[in-house]
């Protein structure tokens, strides 16, 4: 077992509300087309307490103290993984800051400060816990005095029958982020290193940009290694033919992290920034998942403009490494044309939607699976925000297929925080069971709540949560898990969650109370995250009940293909079909004189809109037809191959 070798005071006690002081920004560089059209929305302050219509839910989350913190800026972005299990180990962890703000309270010299981690484990999935391990310390001289830990990101693996923790984290020194701290904690000991400015082989001086943060860890041929993954720009940020490079710093002795851009993630593989001033610094890629498969092979998710895509917007694509994380493959991005089929559904095309970092999980086998919020913007539309489309979809990689699916309908609105953007939008995340076999999506959305003589709209916000079968083709009815009038705000469940789907484990902040102060006053607090200390929360709550959705298909289902696309096509091809129900369907590429040149796919498909990649470059320049086989009809459609 771990001994731990300091002492740990949790403290709690008063801070004025009024105290203000400036935070970094969450990226110090702009990402094209990756704003996704939100309201953010204050709550009225209306008289407590309520009787409301409709009680709390028996099986609402019952939140407890875990532990406290500086502010609410350990958790507060979706480019990080502060929460995770690891099977190998039987390992529920969390990485987090410390409590005390040296800024406001200089007269603490203790080491539980908000620029320091500390890392806190639990082996029966969080019923009991760790006391916090203090696992990177800010220097006081040196190179690196100054760099002060944020939005951590946390792992672990077995090492020789002990558990090592590795870290990563973005830093600042105040006045700006200045690079990265990796690190290992073992055996009692913190091995830290720093990532800052490198040369890369095009001679070139890079820096990594913006905060992504995640990492994971292992062994490799009996020597343990581990490797993060991040954005990567050129050093003062033109030209901006430099700036979208996706890459990783990777070790083996945890006393050097070498930088790589592999060659399929470089800033080519993206369409160059179209700059407005000539002097602002752009990148069209960012990253939205960095995980291990069930299948033990790594996967990379880009949310980027892909430079082989036709449609100059972020989308999705996956990068695989069957090697732990030293060589990669092209990206795999789905059919561009996906969601506009799926938009005209609604009589909306991608034109007037947006959409944002989409959750990524790998199901392994060259199956992924991303999460995202659609939302409609109303000022092209011109229709009532209330009325437009707002909705959480699953876009998807099965058995060869990619495809569409709504998860949820969304009110479109976040909660608007005192004194800092909402970053986190919904806080949507998607999750795996550790068994593989179920996807878990959790968000946080706008309820009305009902009393005897009034309903107030939007006057809370709670926590839902919905799950899907792999081999379904739909999500269960979304289950409201919180249903208070307390604002619920920077939740978490791990990467992975329990296989029975009972007592998931979730982590959210609360703002920590004053006392005397009035209800009024109380929920303008918890909307306060900067200039106010926080308990971290921590709740369970079961999905296993959850009301399955509806069934949907026909019993004789049809298909019918949509679109093949682009056309000509030059180097590689989209399908894209619409399924009525579970079936089995065939794609075939044939000549002008009736012979079949290549199988394009052969496999079952599922409900709903979907579309398959295939690639031409082995195939001579001509007129061929991409003929659908499926339950005893046959559909074609006419296409040209150019070189």
């Amino acid at each position: 077992m771990l001994k731990f070798n300091f002492f740990y005071l949790l403290l709690i006690f008063s801070v004025s509300s009024n105290f203000l002081y400036a935070i970094e920004q969450i990226t110090p560089q702009r990402l094209l087309n990756n704003s996704c059209i939100l309201k953010e929305f204050s709550p009225p302050n209306i008289p407590f307490p309520l009787v409301k219509v409709n009680k709390e839910a028996t099986q609402s989350v019952n939140f407890v103290i875990l532990d406290s913190i500086a502010n609410a800026f350990s958790y507060f972005t979706e480019s990080q993984q502060p929460f995770v299990f690891i099977p190998e180990i039987n390992q529920l962890i969390t990485i987090k800051r410390g409590y005390w703000d040296v800024e406001r309270y200089p007269d603490y010299i203790g080491d539980d400060t908000k620029d320091n981690l500390f890392i806190l484990y639990s082996t029966n999935w969080g019923k009991t816990w760790s006391k916090p391990i203090l696992v990177y310390k800010v220097a006081t001289s040196g190179s690196y005095w100054n760099w002060y830990a944020r939005y951590p990101s946390v792992y672990a693996f077995d090492y020789d029958n002990e558990v090592a923790y590795v870290f990563t984290a973005p830093v600042t020194n105040r006045s700006g982020w200045v690079g990265f701290i990796n690190g290992l904690y073992y055996q009692e000991n913190s091995f830290i290193n720093y990532s800052r400015v490198f040369t890369w082989k095009d001679g070139n001086r890079y820096n990594w940009g913006g905060t992504d943060s995640r990492i994971v860890a292992g062994m490799d041929g009996g020597e343990p290694y581990a490797q993060a993954v991040g954005t990567i720009m050129i050093t003062g940020g033109l030209p901006l033919t430099l700036t979208s490079h996706l890459g990783f710093r990777r070790t083996t002795d945890f006393d050097i992290w070498k930088e790589e851009i592999p060659p399929q993630w470089e800033a080519s593989k993206f369409k160059t920034p179209v700059s407005q001033t000539g002097e602002d610094s752009l990148r069209t890629s960012a990253i939205a998942g960095f995980k291990y498969a069930i299948d033990g092979n790594l996967y990379m998710a880009a949310y980027a403009n892909f430079a082989e895509s036709p449609l100059n917007r972020f989308y999705f694509g996956v990068s695989k490494s069957t090697d732990k994380g030293k060589t990669w493959s092209d990206f795999d991005i789905a059919p561009p044309d996906l969601l506009n089929s799926y938009l005209a559904n609604y009589g909306l095309d991608i034109s007037v939607v947006t959409w944002q970092l989409p959750q990524f999980v790998p199901l392994g086998n060259n199956n992924y699976s991303f999460v995202t919020n659609l939302n409609e913007d109303t000022t092209r539309t011109l229709r009532p925000y209330s009325d437009a489309l707002h909705q959480l979809v699953e876009i998807y990689k099965e058995n060869g297929v990619w495809g569409v699916r709504k998860v949820a309908d969304l009110s479109g609105f976040i909660l608007a925080y005192v004194g800092v953007n909402n970053q986190m939008g919904e806080e949507t995340q998607l999750s795996i069971t550790v068994d593989g076999t179920t996807l878990v999506c959790k968000w946080v959305d706008f309820v009305d709540v009902q009393t005897p003589d009034t309903i107030y709209r939007r006057l809370t916000n709670d926590i839902f949560a919905s799950y899907r079968r792999l081999g379904s083709s739909l999500w269960s009815v979304p289950k409201n898990i919180t249903e208070s009038l307390d604002f619920d705000r920077i939740t978490w469940i791990p990467d992975k969650v329990p296989s029975e789907l009972n007592n998931i484990p979730i982590l959210k902040l609360q703002s920590i109370p004053l006392p005397g102060q009035s209800d009024a006053e109380a929920r303008i607090r918890q909307r306060t995250l900067d200039t106010v200390p926080q308990y971290l929360m921590l709740g369970f709550f079961n999905l296993d009940g959850g009301t399955p959705a509806p069934v949907i298909g026909d019993s004789n289902p049809e298909i019918l293909i949509e679109s093949v696309y682009p056309n000509p096509i030059f180097d590689r091809g989209f399908v894209h079909f619409s399924s009525s129900g579970n079936n089995f369907l065939t794609i075939e590429l044939i000549d002008i004189f009736g012979r079949k040149i290549e199988t394009i796919f052969s496999g079952n498909v599922g409900i709903g809109l979907q579309g398959i990649t295939f690639s031409t470059e082995n195939i001579p320049s001509g007129n061929y037809l991409v003929v659908a086989t499926s339950n005893g009809k046959i559909f074609a459609k006419p296409i040209t191959i150019l070189k």
